[in-house]
């Protein structure tokens, strides 16, 4: 059985570092891992300006790559003394691609306590029955992270448009987190360049489409929304769209943005079936925010009962095998989508 991972648990380490790291709090340790290496980028860039002075990097500053280097060498970093600092800082990158790490095994039993190492290994999950692992406990600071869930991401766009001192119209999230996916790397390098691109402090759907090269007429929530709405024509105007351009509009984006509209919906009317009388905080538990947007889901809901919902999920999931395989035969992207739109609305 897989082991359930705590992604909440994650976040609020993560918080926990970030904190410590601002009050010069620092750990001899970081080795910072996870399939979602915002969190390490984040870390990193604070250790970078936090730990040392300019004038001080010079001599005790050093950025290595796995690919470039072995395990042995970093350790003879970490032994050096720092020169005219009270800290040294040794930062690892793709430490993944490091060929052993036994020789941290014997570092971290002694480790110099004038030397910061992070080990960072992006996109990976640490393997807990090596040696190297178990080595860690009570030496290290120890972060894996993980891919924030579908539902979450216009949400942490909000919260991060905002740390910035910057707003975002909850559509306009919304749009963004559907073209930029889970990938909060990608998605703070694309809210970088909204701010850039953006006049004043409020970034709304105009500047979604202008900077990121997305459109709210023509796009996959759009087309949810249509389908939704059991408007076949506005449906089938979009699918011929993306159908023009495949590689703009690929049909494993649309189908994995109609998977999420439908699960969010199949959420919804569980939590009714299950009693919930009131539909707003059924949308709620699905992860679905804003008055504009729960009004959309009790048009869907209205027009896919929780069978319909179901049965347009396993339609979805067939496609998605045929585009996938040669069970499509000689299918176009574009010819797919259009008799898996025409399927769901004869449901």
């Amino acid at each position: 059985m897989a082991q359930k991972v705590d992604k909440e648990g994650s976040v609020r380490k993560f918080q926990q570092i970030m904190d410590n790291i601002r009050a010069k709090k620092f750990a001899g340790i970081y080795v910072l891992a996870g399939e979602e290496p915002y969190y390490s980028d984040v870390i990193i860039d604070a250790l970078n300006s936090t730990v040392l002075d300019e004038s001080q990097k010079d001599f005790n500053l050093s950025i290595v790559y796995g690919n470039e280097t072995d395990a042995g060498q970093i350790v003879c970093l970490c032994r050096r003394y720092p020169v005219a600092s009270p800290y040294q800082l040794i930062i690892v990158k793709e430490a993944q691609q490091l060929s052993s790490l036994q020789p941290f095994e014997y570092y971290l039993k002694v480790p110099a306590p004038d030397t910061i190492l992070v080990l960072s290994f992006t996109g990976k999950n640490l393997d807990k029955r090596t040696g190297f692992y178990k080595s860690l406990k009570d030496k290290a600071e120890v972060l894996e992270s993980y891919p924030l869930d579908e539902w979450k991401v216009p949400q942490w766009i909000i919260s991060h448009v905002q740390e910035k001192g910057y707003s975002i119209e909850p559509e306009a999230a919304q749009l963004l987190a559907q073209s930029a996916g889970v990938s909060l790397r990608k998605i703070a390098l694309e809210i970088d360049k909204l701010i850039k691109g953006t006049d004043g402090t409020v970034i709304r759907v105009k500047d979604v489409e202008i900077n990121i090269g997305v459109s709210r007429d023509y796009n996959p929530f759009e087309l949810c929304k249509a389908i939704g709405e059991r408007n076949i024509l506005r449906a089938f105007s979009i699918a011929e769209v993306f159908a023009s351009n495949s590689k703009k509009y690929p049909i494993q984006a649309t189908l994995g943005a109609m998977f999420f509209y439908f699960n969010q919906l199949l959420t919804v009317e569980a939590e009714l079936s299950a009693g919930e009388r009131d539909f707003y905080s059924a949308c709620q538990r699905a992860g679905v925010f804003g008055t504009q947007r729960v009004r959309e889901y009790q048009t869907a809901a209205r027009n896919f009962p929780l069978q319909k919902t179901m049965g347009a999920i396993s339609l979805m999931k067939d496609t998605d095998l045929k585009s996938k395989s040669n069970y499509g035969g000689n299918a176009t992207d574009g010819a797919l989508l259009n008799a898996l739109l025409t399927k769901i609305f004869v449901l």
